[in-house]
C-alpha cells in the first residue's frame, strides 16, 4: 500500500512546487480583493470622469504647480446630443520668405547713389553717361535729384527726388532715404556725384574682399584739426558698410539739425564719428581706396600712363558725358589686356604641368585651357560639319542643304575670316593678304563652342606669289550669366482671343468644350473673347441667315451653365481677315494691362500652357509666340489605324511648325505702342496689305521688347489644311507653301504613300 503511494509522490514531485504557487496566488487574491473594491485613503487622486469608476491614479500637479485633487476634476456625461467640444489649440502659422536669400539673411553687395546737383537729367548730362556705364556691375542704383520729371525717354531711370535747398540738409536726407529704404538689403553703400566716373567691376572686386560684418567708412580722408574729425572727401565718393549705417542710421535727422558749417561731407563725418567713433580711412584689411582728380585734364597717352589713374576705383571732377565714355574704354581696354595676360600664364602653367599627369603632354588640348573636343561613344553621337563658302552654306538641314550666306551666318563667318587674317599677320608680320577662301568648315561643339576650319589662298604682300594655309579657330562658350527678369506670377488673367472664320466654324464646338473643361470647371483664371468674321457677302445675309448663329447659342448656353464665366463675341466684316486687323478691333475693347492670348480654334488648350502664357509674358519687357506642335493629316497617318483623337506629341503623329506666327501673348499696352511704331514706320498704310502672320511677328520685333519665341510642347494643334493667297508677298507666299507641304506627314510617311500608290497602279 505505502509502495504506490510512494511511487506517485516521486513522480508529482516536480509539480509540487507549481500547484503551491498556484495556491498561494488564488488565496493572496481573495484576500486583497476586499481592499480594492474600496478607495484606500486615494480618494484625492480618484479621477471620476463617468457612472464606471476608474482605478487611475493622478498623482500630479497643475501649470502652476499646485498639486490636484477632487475639485479639480469634474464628471462629464456625454450624450449624442451632447458630443465632446474639441478644444481649441492655438497654431501659430509659419510664414516663410518669398525667397531663400531673403530667409538665410543673403544680401546683395553694392548700392550707388548719385547726388544729381548739376541741373536736371537730360540726353546730355553725365548722368545718363554714369547710368551706361556702372547700372549693369551694381546691385542697385538710385539717383537722387531735385526734381522728380526726368526727360521722357529716360524713363528707365530709377530717380528719387530729394526736395532741399541746402546742400547739408539735401545729403542727410539721401543717407535718411537710404537708410530707411536699403539699409537691410545691402552690404555696402557708395555715394558719389554726378561728375564722378565709377569703374563699376573694380568696385565690385574691391567691396568683395572687405569683411561685410565690419564698421567700413572709406574714402579719400581729409582731416579737420579745428574739430578733430577725419571725414571723407564727397567728390571722390565714399562708402559705408551696412553694420556702420544701422548703427548711425537713427541720428542722422538729430545730426541734421544740430549741422552749423555749408560743408556736407565734414557734417557727415563729424555725425559718424559722434555716434559710433568711427573716422574715415583709405585703408582697411590692406584694400586700398584710390581716386583720381580730373580737373582741368584731357584723356591722352600722358595721362594714360599716370598710376594714379590707372589704381583709380574712381575719377572725380568729370566735366561731360564723353569724357566719363572715353574713361570707361580707357578702363575697360586695361582690363581685357590684365586679363589677357592672366590667360597666357595660366596657359604656360598648364603646359609646364601637363608632364605630370598619366597622359603626359598628350593630354593637352588646342586650345591650352579649354575643353577637349566631344568624344562620341556612337555613330549617332557625331557632330556633323558645315561646308561654306563666301556665297553659300551647304549641310544646314536635310530639308534646305543650300541656302544663301545672309544674315547672322555671313556676319559669324566674315568675323571669324577678320579674326584668322589678323592673327596670321600679327604672327608673320603682315606679310599676307586674303586671296579668297577655298573651303570653310564649321561644327558646334556643346562641351567647348563653335569650331572652325579655313583653306585660305593668300597673297604675299608685295609679290605675285600665292600660298594656301589652313588655319582652326575656335569660339569658346562663355561663362553661363543669368539675365535679370520683372517678377511674374500665374495669377495673371489670361484673355484668349479667337478668330473664327466661316471654314472653321464645325471646329469652335470642340474649342468651346476644352474651354469649358480647362478653365470654367476649374475656375481658372481665364477669359475668352470670339471674333466671328464676315465677308462682305456673308455680312449682308447676318440678319436673316446667320452662319454663326448656331454657335452664338452655344455661347450663351455656357454663360448660363456656368455663371460668372468670361465668355464674349463680336462680329467683323473683313475681305482679307488678318491677326493685325482683328486686334485693331480687339484692342480698343480691353483695358491697357490686359494679357492677350491671340489663338486658334484648332488648338487644344491646357492649363500647364496658359501658366506658361503667363510665365512667359512681361509687361514692357517680353511678347510671347510659341512654337505648336502640329498635327499632320489624319486621313494619311491613320489610314491603316484607327484615329486615337487626341494628339501625341512623337514624330510619326506631327511636328514644331515654326511657320506659325498666330499663335502669340501679349499686353494690350505692348500692342498698342508696338502698332504705333508700325504706323511710323509705314506711314499712309491700311490693313489691307497686312495679310500674313508674321507681320503681327515682325512688328513686335521693331520694338524694344524681347521677342520670345520657343517650341511649346503644352500647345497642339490639330490638323489644319492652310490656303495660301497668291496676293501674299513671294518669300511670305514660298514660305506658305513650305508650310502647306511640311504639315501634311513626315517623309518616311509620304515615301509609304508615294510606294503604295505605285504598287497599286502596277496591279
Amino acid at each position: 500500500m505505502f509502495r504506490p503511494v510512494r511511487r506517485f509522490v516521486s513522480r508529482s514531485r516536480p509539480v509540487i512546487p507549481i500547484a503551491i504557487g498556484i495556491c498561494v496566488g488564488i488565496t493572496l487574491s481573495l484576500l486583497c480583493s476586499p481592499l480594492l473594491d474600496s478607495n484606500c485613503g486615494f480618494d484625492s487622486f480618484v479621477h471620476v470622469g463617468s457612472s464606471r469608476k476608474t482605478n487611475a491614479f493622478f498623482a500630479g500637479i497643475d501649470d502652476k504647480g499646485n498639486p490636484l485633487n477632487d475639485d479639480d476634476f469634474e464628471p462629464v456625461l456625454m450624450t449624442a446630443n451632447n458630443p465632446p467640444v474639441k478644444k481649441s489649440i492655438e497654431q501659430h502659422r509659419l510664414v516663410r520668405m518669398r525667397y531663400i536669400s531673403s530667409e538665410l539673411g543673403i544680401r546683395d553687395k553694392l548700392f550707388v547713389g548719385v547726388v544729381v546737383s548739376r541741373g536736371d537729367i537730360d540726353l546730355e548730362s553725365t548722368t545718363v553717361g554714369i547710368n551706361k556705364t556702372i547700372s549693369h556691375y551694381v546691385s542697385k542704383l538710385v539717383f537722387f535729384t531735385k526734381s522728380s520729371d526726368p526727360e521722357a525717354g529716360l524713363t528707365g531711370l530709377n530717380v528719387v527726388p530729394i526736395e532741399a535747398d541746402k546742400t547739408v540738409t539735401r545729403t542727410f536726407e539721401i543717407w535718411k532715404s537710404i537708410y530707411e529704404n536699403y539699409g537691410n538689403d545691402y552690404d555696402f553703400f557708395l555715394l558719389i556725384q554726378d561728375d564722378t566716373y565709377l569703374f563699376g567691376e573694380r568696385m565690385i572686386d574691391f567691396v568683395g574682399q572687405i569683411n561685410i560684418g565690419q564698421d567700413v567708412y572709406m574714402g579719400i580722408p581729409i582731416h579737420e584739426a579745428d574739430m578733430e574729425v577725419t571725414y571723407c572727401r564727397r567728390e571722390a565718393g565714399y562708402i559705408i558698410s551696412r553694420n556702420l549705417l544701422n548703427q548711425v542710421g537713427e541720428f542722422w535727422e538729430d545730426c541734421m539739425r544740430k549741422s552749423w558749417s555749408s560743408m556736407p561731407d565734414l557734417e557727415i563725418g563729424r555725425c559718424v564719428h559722434e555716434h559710433t567713433g568711427a573716422v574715415c580711412s583709405a585703408q582697411h584689411e590692406g584694400s586700398l581706396y584710390h581716386s583720381y582728380n580730373f580737373e582741368d585734364k584731357v584723356l591722352t597717352p600722358v595721362e594714360m600712363s599716370d598710376r594714379g589713374l590707372r589704381k583709380a576705383l574712381t575719377v572725380y571732377n568729370v566735366m561731360d558725358r564723353r569724357t566719363i565714355f572715353k574713361l570707361h574704354m580707357f578702363f575697360n581696354e586695361m582690363a581685357l589686356n590684365q586679363t589677357y595676360k592672366k590667360i597666357t600664364a595660366n596657359q604656360k602653367i598648364i603646359e609646364v604641368t601637363s608632364k605630370y599627369t598619366p597622359e603626359g603632354k598628350q593630354s593637352l588640348s588646342w586650345p591650352t585651357g579649354i575643353h577637349s573636343p566631344y568624344n562620341p561613344s556612337t555613330r549617332f553621337d557625331i557632330f556633323s560639319w558645315e561646308y561654306f563658302s563666301m556665297t553659300h552654306l551647304y549641310g544646314s538641314s536635310d530639308a534646305e542643304p543650300k541656302i544663301p550666306l545672309t544674315g547672322a551666318n555671313k556676319h559669324d563667318i566674315d568675323e571669324v575670316l577678320t579674326t584668322a587674317m589678323s592673327r596670321l599677320n600679327d604672327k608673320y608680320d603682315n606679310a599676307f593678304m586674303l586671296g579668297h577662301l577655298v573651303n570653310g568648315y564649321r561644327r558646334f561643339d556643346p562641351t567647348r563652342g563653335m569650331e572652325y576650319t579655313l583653306d585660305l589662298e593668300l597673297k604675299l604682300t608685295g609679290e605675285k606669289k600665292e600660298i594656301q594655309k589652313r588655319v582652326h579657330l575656335l569660339r569658346p562658350l562663355n561663362k553661363v550669366e543669368i539675365v535679370s527678369m520683372p517678377y511674374v506670377t500665374e495669377y495673371t488673367q489670361v484673355t484668349i482671343i479667337v478668330p473664327v472664320v466661316f471654314s472653321n466654324r464645325e471646329e469652335v464646338r470642340l474649342f468651346l468644350d476644352s474651354f469649358s473643361k480647362i478653365c470654367l470647371e476649374s475656375h481658372d483664371k481665364s477669359s475668352l473673347m470670339l471674333i466671328f468674321i464676315y465677308t462682305p457677302t456673308e455680312a449682308r445675309s447676318m440678319a436673316t441667315n446667320d452662319i454663326f448663329g448656331v454657335t452664338k447659342g452655344y455661347v450663351t448656353y455656357l454663360e448660363r451653365k456656368y455663371p460668372g464665366s468670361h465668355i464674349s463675341w463680336i462680329s467683323v466684316k473683313t475681305s482679307i481677315p488678318s491677326l493685325i486687323a482683328v486686334m485693331d478691333v480687339v484692342a480698343a475693347k480691353f483695358p491697357s494691362d490686359t494679357l492677350i492670348f491671340l489663338t486658334n480654334v484648332k488648338v487644344e488648350l491646357s492649363t500647364e500652357f496658359l501658366n506658361r502664357v503667363r510665365m512667359n509674358t512681361i509687361n514692357i519687357w517680353q511678347v510671347f509666340f510659341p512654337i505648336p506642335f502640329s498635327q499632320y493629316d489624319p486621313a494619311i497617318i491613320y489610314a491603316d489605324a484607327p484615329n486615337p483623337n487626341h494628339i501625341d506629341v512623337s514624330k510619326s503623329a506631327g511636328h514644331f511648325d515654326n511657320h506659325l506666327y498666330e499663335h502669340a501673348s501679349f499686353y494690350n499696352s505692348d500692342y498698342s505702342h508696338a502698332r504705333q511704331l508700325w504706323d511710323e514706320k509705314h506711314p499712309g498704310s491700311t490693313t489691307d496689305h497686312i495679310q500674313s502672320d508674321i507681320d503681327l511677328f515682325e512688328m513686335f520685333l521693331n520694338t524694344k521688347l524681347h521677342v520670345f519665341r520657343a517650341v511649346e510642347p503644352a500647345l497642339k494643334q490639330r490638323f489644319q489644311e492652310r490656303t495660301c493667297h497668291p496676293t501674299l508677298h513671294e518669300d511670305q507666299y514660298q514660305r506658305c507653301l513650305e508650310g502647306r507641304a511640311e504639315g501634311l506627314a513626315s517623309r518616311s510617311q509620304l515615301a509609304m504613300l508615294v510606294f503604295q500608290q505605285q504598287q497599286e497602279e502596277e496591279h
